[in-house]
């Protein structure tokens, strides 16, 4: 199976699963909507978002992933599960910060392949990580306030 069907199959069976907070230090995975940069259409992508301090977090082990260059071009997104949506702002974030968040979701993160995907191993430290964080991506997830007009 390729990777966008295996996607695809994985962003089906999210959405319709129940939108439980992360645990704080681990990870739930949800479906992330972002805005395709050529077309300014919805793109759905399976992520695991990161709880950290009362945060909530993206992680990408590589820039170059569309996802990633999308919420550069326009940082707003949604996270979606059981029919609910919630609109989020995701913000960059690098440094410190960037490198502990990384250093939680590799602490949580049991997929192999995802662990793999790191230029770090799975217990690296932060200050490990720090070396290796501009070939990375991290985004801060804020809530949205959305206004009902009608």
């Amino acid at each position: 199976m390729d990777a966008r069907a295996m996607n695809a199959e994985m962003t089906a069976k999210l959405i319709g699963a129940p939108g439980e907070p992360p645990p704080e230090g681990g990870y739930a995975l949800r479906v992330v909507e972002t805005r395709g940069r050529s077309t300014g259409e919805p793109r759905l992508v399976p992520l695991a978002v990161v709880a950290r301090d009362g945060e909530r977090y993206l992680v990408s082990p590589v820039r170059d992933r569309d996802w990633v260059a999308n919420l550069l071009d326009a940082p707003e997104c949604a996270l979606l599960a059981a029919g609910e949506r919630q609109d989020c702002r995701a913000e960059t974030i690098d440094g410190y910060e960037a490198a502990q968040v990384v250093a939680t979701y590799l602490a949580a993160m049991s997929v192999p392949w995802a662990i793999k995907a790191f230029p770090v191993p799975q217990d690296a430290t932060p200050r490990q990580i720090l070396e290796h964080l501009t070939g990375m991506a991290v985004f801060r997830l804020t809530t949205v306030d959305t206004v009902d007009t009608a």
